[in-house]
């Protein structure tokens, strides 16, 4: 379509930025680049985090590759390369919320990068939302930083009731039929998830362990916090697979500053041992044999040219 017919859909889409690249990409005429490009946006912004992280914490390189290789194990391959929209919209959030509450940078100058992934999927919006209402609770050093805060908030809400009510009403209409009419879901990837979160919530308790044994990496606390209270909200909604499965990745992404974490206090603490290491090794391992064999790797034929 010409790109006034298509300026005229992206007024009425609740995913314009979407319809935006993938009319681009479109445009080529090359097949198979739209998935190339999203996969490589998307690992760009994980392998972001995880770099970040590993020097941030100053990681030796054995405990690093060892978290790589357990998010790797996952198999969200197929999320980013056929969904294409939520997991894209998701990484973008996932760099922004490290730099924020790992390197402490201000949330005010990402706002672009949150208005933009919730443009791209109405599951970015929603995550937004988790985000800034996790954003009040997070620790104030002021009077004034806590007064800016809350009318941050409000001026985030009055634009969202004024400019976004499309993409809010859709992300609540996409809600209501995954609760209420979707019965699609998938065992196995069920079963990933479960363990995936299991062992979130393990770390999440080694490192809220570790912290108040030794102290150190202040930097980490509101993404201790913020992920404490996405577990929570997983939990709550678990019944329903694609919010679940989702979400439980965007979770995962948060798990791997503070698993790095966690491996930087190894000479601290006794939290962290070669049997944990191990541990973390053949679950792995178990992951990748169940996403490969069960779960949504199996989409890929690996032996067929």
């Amino acid at each position: 379509m010409s790109f006034s017919k298509l300026w005229g859909e992206m007024m009425q889409s609740y995913a314009p930025l979407n319809l935006l690249y993938m009319h681009l990409i479109g445009k080529t005429n090359i097949d198979g680049l739209l998935p190339a490009i999203t996969s490589f946006i998307f690992y760009s912004n994980i392998f972001y985090v995880f770099k970040r992280s590993v020097f941030h914490f100053n990681v030796r390189t054995s405990d690093a590759s060892l978290v790589l290789f357990f998010f790797m194990s996952l198999g969200v391959l197929i999320e980013v390369i056929s969904g294409i929209r939520t997991m894209l919209s998701f990484s973008f959030i996932a760099v922004v919320i490290y730099k924020e509450m790992v390197e402490g940078k201000s949330v005010y100058r990402h706002a672009f990068w949150y208005i933009a992934a919730s443009l791209i999927h109405p599951a970015g919006l929603v995550l937004t939302g988790i985000r800034f209402s996790y954003y009040v609770f997070e620790k104030s050093k002021t009077n004034y930083e806590r007064l800016t805060k809350i009318l941050f908030i409000l001026i985030t809400v009055a634009g969202i009731l004024v400019f976004g009510r499309l993409y809010l009403l859709e992300s609540y209409d996409k809600a209501v039929f995954y609760l209420l009419e979707d019965k699609f879901s998938y065992f196995w990837e069920y079963v990933i998830g479960i363990i995936s979160l299991l062992f979130v919530m393990y770390i999440l308790r080694l490192v809220s362990k570790s912290n108040r044994l030794q102290g150190g990496f202040e930097s980490q606390r509101n993404l201790i916090g913020f992920s404490k209270y996405l577990s929570i909200l997983l939990i709550i909604f678990s019944i329903e697979y694609n919010i679940f499965h989702r979400f439980v990745i965007f979770l995962s992404i948060m798990a791997i500053p503070l698993m790095l974490s966690l491996f930087a206090k190894q000479n601290q603490t006794n939290i962290v041992r070669g049997n944990f290491r191990r541990f973390v090794f053949y679950l792995s391992c178990l992951l990748l044999l169940l996403a490969c064999s069960r779960g949504n790797l199996t989409s890929l034929k690996f032996f067929e040219f």
